[in-house]
């Protein structure tokens, strides 16, 4: 019921604020933390945005990494695997192509939104999730509320912060494994 309601808040128009149950985004939103996400156009969807999106029954929300352009869904292995270049298909279909950095205004005249497929990772993850197509896209997150405070997940600060932590993180392994090994 509550995933239907929110589903319906957003095409409704409205924003919504609910508390991210998992790990997946870990550190930019930790489990438990509210987020709040407005509605969005497919089509203004970029590179590096956290969108809420439906699949299977769920709710998942998690970072755009690439906006693909293509006819055929079939060939979402091969672009999974070099998302981040354009993407030769056979000669009979138009060249598939990464939209990264497009206005919403170019994408609006190079492909309609039904033909836009959102590759996306939960930024904890190691694996992509299945190729997202525009009619599940419910939502941008715009804020993650933490410890009291309203954090805007875009902002430099943020981004920063993030970096910082994994990075700490990843020293602390990389640290830990060494003196294990000796």
């Amino acid at each position: 019921m509550f995933k239907e309601l929110v589903t319906d808040l957003l095409k409704d128009g409205y924003k919504v604020s609910f508390t991210a149950p998992g790990h997946s985004m870990y550190p930019t939103i930790m489990a438990n933390e509210s987020v709040v996400v407005e509605p969005v156009e497919p089509l203004t969807v970029h590179k590096g945005d956290i969108v809420l999106y439906r699949s299977s029954g769920s709710l998942i929300a998690h970072r755009v990494l690439g906006v693909v352009r293509d006819d055929k869904a079939d060939e979402f292995s091969s672009l999974i695997n070099a998302f981040s270049t354009e993407i030769p298909l056979p000669q009979s279909n138009p060249p598939a192509k990464l939209y990264k950095g497009h206005t919403s205004q170019d994408a609006k005249h190079c492909c309609p939104s039904e033909k836009l497929f959102f590759i996306l990772r939960g930024d904890a993850s190691r694996t992509f999730d299945e190729p997202v197509k525009s009619d599940q896209i419910l939502g941008k997150v715009i804020s993650i509320e933490r410890n009291g405070n309203s954090l805007n997940p875009y902002s430099l600060q943020h981004k920063l912060t993030t970096w910082l932590f994994k990075t700490s993180l990843r020293l602390k392994f990389f640290l830990g494994l060494r003196q294990t090994a000796q």
